[in-house]
């Protein structure tokens, strides 16, 4: 299964980085400037739907400009034409007031008069008209002088128009709130596409972490769902192809032990068969008339019958253990009273081979589960090493300690030359193997120190 080394630009996690940073840059120079078009349209097409709505509706700005336009083209203009012009005025606006005051301060209003105005205007009446004008709230006016200028000395022209005749467009504080409420929206916008953008990764990586801490039955990972074509989805394929490559290995694993087991039991069983011919034989031999140097060879290959035969015996051991084919039935039982008996029977030994016994198992009992034949079956393995590869210290000590906090221990313990001494007996250390996992049968654990002073073995829960 072949996989890219580096994913393609337009699909990588880098190009939509990238986009979210680029984006982040423009916030500023692009967005702002965006949301106040976005306020102008909106504010556009607001004042569009109310002129549709109500044609009556004017613009204040457009009346201002254009009263003023007109005022300025009544320049040296008659009354006559004044009134004309006006009167075109009152047909395009007749909700409005509409009056021109002449030099000497007459008033001249269009009908009809909706509103009354002084007759004959003075000073005083001038100033309150334009300070009360420019504060009315019901009315909006319009005041030019005729000519559009105060030199003309052709007076003034005004117009009041109600203010619910104008288009409601949106004021400062309206056009302001919806310029702030487009920016939150934009940069709503873009807080959310980051959080998909990041919440996307940290999702699919917890799916991988997931993964990996959750096996499946076989103990293996489980192989999971590949995503996008970016660099998080490669390792998704890498994963899954791991997961394979350790699926196909397990299964090779499986079959080789079994092939191994097979093969031992098999090998075990053939060679007992020789071996006992060889025994019988060395035996007869052992009865005839042989020379001092022919004896010794005889009892050394008696000697390594023997070991051969306990090899294999650990061997069919150790099969059965590792298949979990060994019956091991724990119960509660006295482990003092199976050592002391261990111990008697390994005595004689003890003493041929020049080994002090130090027993020191007082105390009535000592209760843990353990199955008995397992359980000397460990003993005998220890003491056999202890005679085989430490006999050289001629000791060999059985005691019962006990430490404040800690369950009681069995200890076991020679003064050889350490399990890390070169020795012409050492084996593949199929004993020790044997004893750890009949001891972990029986939820017991083996610790061992040794030094070139000797080695203590202590079995405890």
């Amino acid at each position: 299964m072949k996989f890219r080394r580096f994913p393609k630009f337009r699909s990588s996690l880098l190009s939509r980085y990238f986009l979210i940073v680029l984006a982040a840059l423009l916030f500023v120079p692009v967005v702002i400037p965006l949301s106040f078009l976005a306020t102008w349209l909106m504010n556009s097409v607001v004042t569009t739907s109310q002129e549709k709505a109500n044609p009556n509706y004017i613009n204040s700005g457009y009346l201002t400009a254009n009263w003023h336009d007109a005022a300025k083209q009544l320049a040296d203009a008659s009354p006559d034409k004044i009134n004309q012009r006006l009167k075109e005025y009152k047909k395009k606006y007749p909700f409005a007031t509409i009056f021109w005051v002449d030099h000497s301060g007459e008033t001249h209003q269009l009908p009809p008069v909706l509103r009354k105005l002084p007759v004959q205007w003075s000073l005083e009446d001038t100033i309150q008209y334009m300070k009360k004008g420019g504060s009315d709230d019901n009315f909006f006016t319009v005041v030019a002088f005729i000519g559009d200028s105060p030199n003309k000395r052709q007076g003034f022209m005004g117009i009041e128009v109600p203010r619910s005749y104008f288009v409601r467009g949106a004021n400062d504080s309206s056009s302001f709130s919806l310029f702030g409420i487009t920016l939150l929206l934009l940069f709503a916008f873009f807080a959310g596409l980051s959080y998909l953008f990041f919440r996307d990764i940290r999702k699919r990586l917890l799916t991988l972490e997931s993964a990996m801490h959750f096996p499946g039955e076989d103990g293996l990972p489980q192989k999971i769902h590949t995503g996008k074509a970016d660099e998080i989805g490669m390792l998704e394929q890498s994963f899954n192809y791991m997961v394979d490559q350790l699926r196909e290995s397990r299964i090779r694993e499986v079959e080789e032990e079994h092939l191994r087991k097979r093969l031992v039991s098999n090998l075990s069983h053939d060679l007992r068969t020789p071996l006992t011919v060889i025994g019988s034989h060395l035996y007869s031999l052992k009865k005839e008339n042989l020379s001092e140097q022919g004896s010794q060879s005889l009892t050394l290959m008696q000697d390594k019958m023997r070991d051969l035969d306990h090899l294999i015996d650990h061997l069919l051991s150790y099969n059965l253990l590792t298949s979990g084919k060994y019956a091991i039935h724990p119960k509660s039982q006295d482990i003092l009273r199976i050592v002391r008996e261990s111990a008697a029977a390994w005595y004689p030994l003890w003493e041929r081979e020049g080994l002090e016994p130090d027993i020191d198992l007082d105390g009535e009992s000592l209760i843990w589960p353990v199955d008995e034949q397992a359980f000397r079956r460990v003993l005998d393995n220890l003491f056999q090493n202890i005679v085989r590869h430490a006999k050289s210290g001629r000791y060999i000590g059985l005691s019962i300690e006990c430490s404040p906090g800690r369950p009681a221990e069995l200890v076991i313990h020679d003064r050889g030359p350490g399990m890390l001494a070169e020795s012409g007996t050492k084996g593949a250390g199929l004993g020790l193997a044997i004893v750890k996992l009949l001891l972990k049968e029986m939820s017991l654990k083996l610790d061992i120190d040794s030094t070139t002073e000797g080695t203590r073995m202590r079995i405890h829960p």
